[in-house]
């Protein structure tokens, strides 16, 4: 976008500038954090596996009672925002946002008018070199993974401050255990490792069901390879001969190391054949949404 382009964003039901924009000071995502939210990949001007999301965020507003947007024409809105802010070309991040809205009431009350709010902006996804020297990973052991993980709720403190803690630390993100010990994921992403040749997923009641993990599952199957879902500890994870951190956005980060613990093999070919692999198929995957 040019300097002096004002970015739109798409809310309940316009679009508009985003000096335009204006946010009830009642809102309860913004006095509780009481709302959900996805962020995706766009790709010249397409969004990439919407309907993954728009399963997950469908999922998650209905367990926190807030219902879902009717007569929403997804892809078409999304793909004119993109086009209205100027990223109809290369990499993009969209995130889709809805809140309860200014309800009164205590508990999850019945909302008088959700909040739905859709953003686009540019993304730059990491160089060749940063995905070839992969991250290293602090181990989170301030608290554990929040109850609410399996939903991509407004309340992402506690996930903040575990990036904050990996930065602090001289790392790239945090490994995020649960209340048995348990990994869950990182703060930006889920994991993925290979150990004695064989790839498994962690298995948590504390995590996110992660989109992009599914698919590049999928696509390690379709190429020869076993994919498992089980519990594992840091000790699990620090034993593996490979460690991924996924999400939409980076697609495949290869992890070099886990706290104090080395990483014998990157497979960062295999990551970069995936990497791009996923953004062939999230283009092919154009079906219908909502």
């Amino acid at each position: 976008m040019n300097g002096d382009v004002a970015a739109e964003i798409w809310m309940n039901g316009r679009f508009l500038s985003t000096a335009q924009a204006t946010l009830s000071l009642y809102d309860r995502g913004l006095l509780y954090g009481d709302g959900v939210f996805e962020t995706l990949r766009a790709q010249d001007g397409q969004p990439l596996f919407l309907q993954d999301h728009l399963t997950r965020l469908k999922h998650s507003l209905a367990a926190l009672r807030i219902p879902w947007p009717q007569d929403m024409v997804w892809r078409e809105v999304l793909v004119e925002l993109l086009r209205r802010n100027r990223l109809d070309s290369g990499a993009a991040a969209v995130k889709i946002l809805v809140t309860r809205g200014a309800t009164e009431g205590l508990g999850l009350p019945r909302p008088q008018q959700p909040t739905l709010l859709l953003t686009a902006r540019p993304y730059t996804p990491p160089t060749a070199s940063e995905y070839a020297a992969g991250w290293r990973l602090h181990i989170m052991t301030a608290g554990y993974a929040p109850p609410l993980a399996r939903h991509k709720t407004l309340n992402y403190l506690y996930f903040l401050v575990a990036r904050q803690s990996a930065l602090d630390a001289g790392a790239d993100d945090a490994v995020i255990v649960d209340p048995l010990g348990l990994v869950t994921e990182t703060a930006a992403g889920s994991l993925l490792a290979r150990t004695c040749g064989r790839w498994w997923r962690p298995a948590s009641s504390y995590q996110l069901t992660g989109t992009t993990v599914a698919r590049v599952s999928e696509l390690l199957r379709e190429v020869g390879h076993e994919v498992s879902v089980r519990a594992g500890t840091v000790a699990d994870l620090q034993q593996a001969e490979t460690v991924w951190v996924t999400n939409s956005l980076i697609g495949i980060m290869p992890v070099r190391q886990i706290g104090e613990t080395e990483l014998p093999e990157l497979s960062a070919s295999l990551a970069a054949r995936l990497r791009a692999a996923l953004v062939t198929r999230g283009l092919m995957d154009q079906g219908a949404d909502g």
